[in-house]
Formats: C-alpha cells, sequence, structure tokens
C-alpha cells in the first residue's frame, strides 16, 4: 500500500513538473514574441525616421536650389541696374581702355559712325573731349560754321575719344583692314589718327 501512495505521489509531481516546465516555455515564447515585436517595431520606427530624415534631405535641397536661382536672379538684376546706369550716366566708371586722338578735319556723321564702332567692338562707356555718351544724349549739331555741337558744348579738333574697355579687343576691332579706321583715312586723307592703350580711364 506504501508503494501505491509513493507512486501517485511520483506521479502529481511529475505532473506538475512537466506542467510548470510548459509555462515556462509559454512564459518564455511569449517574452521571444514581444522582443521579435519590439525588433520589428524599432525597425518600422527607424525606417520611418529615416524616410522623414531623406524627405527632409530633398526638401532643403530643394530650398537651397531655389534660394540660389533666387539670388541669381538678384544678381542679374542688379548687374542690369549698374549697366543702365553707367549707360545713363548716373555711374561713374572706370577701368582699362584706349584713347583715340583724330586731328584734321572731320564730320559730324564719321564722329557718329565712329562712336557706334566703338559700342559694337565691345566698350562699356564713351567720352569726346571730355563729355561722356550717354543713352540721354541727344545727338550731334553741326553749326554753320561747321563746328561740331554736343550737349550744348561745341567740340574742336584734336578730337580725344576716351573709350573704357577691352584694349586689345577694341584696337584690334578698329584697326581691321577695311575697319573704321581704314574708311576715315580713305575719306580724310589728311586726318590723323592715333590710338593709345591704358590701364585706366576713368569717367564720372
Amino acid at each position: 500500500m506504501r508503494h501505491i501512495y509513493i507512486l501517485i505521489s511520483a506521479s502529481l509531481i511529475g505532473f506538475f513538473l512537466i506542467i510548470q516546465m510548459r509555462s515556462f516555455e509559454d512564459v518564455n515564447d511569449l517574452l521571444l514574441r514581444d522582443q521579435e515585436s519590439n525588433i520589428f517595431q524599432e525597425i518600422r520606427i527607424l525606417t520611418e525616421k529615416n524616410e522623414d530624415l531623406n524627405a527632409e534631405v530633398i526638401s532643403l535641397e530643394d530650398t537651397y536650389a531655389h534660394i540660389t536661382d533666387q539670388n541669381d536672379i538678384l544678381d542679374s538684376v542688379e548687374d542690369e541696374i549698374e549697366k543702365y546706369q553707367k549707360l545713363n550716366g548716373e555711374k561713374s566708371i572706370f577701368g582699362p581702355g584706349i584713347t583715340v586722338k583724330l586731328e584734321g578735319d572731320i564730320t559730324t556723321p564719321w564722329i557718329t559712325d565712329l562712336i557706334n564702332d566703338f559700342f559694337n567692338s565691345g566698350a562699356q562707356a564713351v567720352a569726346i573731349n571730355g563729355i561722356r555718351i550717354t543713352n540721354r544724349t541727344v545727338g550731334f549739331d553741326t553749326l554753320p560754321q561747321g563746328q561740331i555741337l554736343l550737349n550744348g558744348s561745341i567740340l574742336s579738333a584734336p578730337y580725344f575719344f576716351d573709350v573704357i574697355g577691352e584694349s586689345q579687343v577694341l584696337s584690334d576691332i578698329l584697326q581691321l583692314k577695311g575697319g573704321i579706321f581704314d574708311r576715315l583715312q580713305n575719306n580724310f586723307p589728311n586726318l590723323k589718327i592715333e590710338i593709345t592703350r591704358k590701364e585706366v580711364i576713368q569717367m564720372t
């Protein structure tokens, strides 16, 4: 009888041990599932954060590009304003260039042609006998005795043309065969033409 009690007790203990072990396994499986769930949750959060960062980087790049474009536009507008002010004579200007001296008789239309050639050759500013040519200059007039009138001032020979621009380019174009200097010499054989390159010419 005693053996039967021992056997039953042992069986019950074994049964409870098995149940307890399975409970531990269930708890362990639950913990593992929670850990896996947490890991996937963290991965998802990291992925979302990474996507947010990428979106922010793209937004910042777009903003930078927009600002750069605006700066380029502003720079372009400022350049145009400065160019207009120079042409209008509102701003002083200085830079390298050439001085052309004409000594002898010359008529108003040829002076106009010469000034147009200066600008067509890349001149930024032109002055004749100290009078700056601007977009407000109405043109030249010829007086009854042949004098040339510009902005209310009478011009007399010799005529000095100050031209701001690339001196090498200007002198090369003006002295081309068949260019303005050749045409002037053909029409006014006694006209003396001198050209001098200068490092700095200033006009007010």
